[in-house]
C-alpha cells in the first residue's frame, strides 16, 4: 500500500503510517504544496499511490471521471479535524486494508467516523 496524503491532512500522518509499515509521502514533502487537486491526483495517478484527503468533493468527482485509478480514502466532515482525530478516522481503515488485503483500484472509501467507513467502486460500473 502507497499513499499520498493531501495537503490539508496532517505530514505527521506519514510518521504513523511507517510505524504500521505502510509507505506514505506527504504533499509538502514532495514539493507539492497548494497544488491544485487535479495535479495531486495526477500525481498519485503516475506514483500508484492511493489518496487520501478531507477534500470529499473534488476527489469523489475526479475518481468518478476517471477510467482508472490506485484508489481513494475521503474523510467526510464538516468543519476541521485536530491531528489526533484524523488519524482516530484513518487507522481503522490502514488496519481493515492490511487485514483484508483489500486492493482499491477504481475504489474510494468514504470514512465518516471513527471506525465508520464504507468502500465504493468509482467510477460507478
Amino acid at each position: 500500500m502507497n499513499l499520498l496524503i493531501d495537503e490539508n491532512l496532517t505530514p505527521s500522518m506519514v510518521q504513523l503510517l511507517a510505524a504500521r509499515g505502510v509507505a506514505a509521502v506527504h504533499v509538502a514533502h514532495i514539493g507539492m504544496p497548494g497544488a491544485t487537486d487535479p495535479e495531486v491526483w495526477r500525481y498519485a495517478f503516475e506514483h500508484d499511490q492511493i489518496v487520501v484527503t478531507i477534500n470529499a468533493a473534488d476527489f469523489l468527482r475526479l475518481a468518478e471521471s476517471a477510467d482508472l485509478h490506485p484508489g481513494l480514502v475521503v474523510l467526510r466532515i464538516a468543519g476541521g479535524l485536530s491531528r489526533e482525530e484524523q488519524w482516530a478516522w484513518v487507522e481503522p481503515v490502514v488496519d481493515w486494508l492490511l487485514t483484508t488485503g483489500e486492493m482499491l483500484v477504481n475504489k474510494a472509501v468514504v470514512v465518516t467516523g471513527k471506525g465508520k467507513f464504507h468502500c465504493v467502486d468509482l467510477p460507478h460500473p
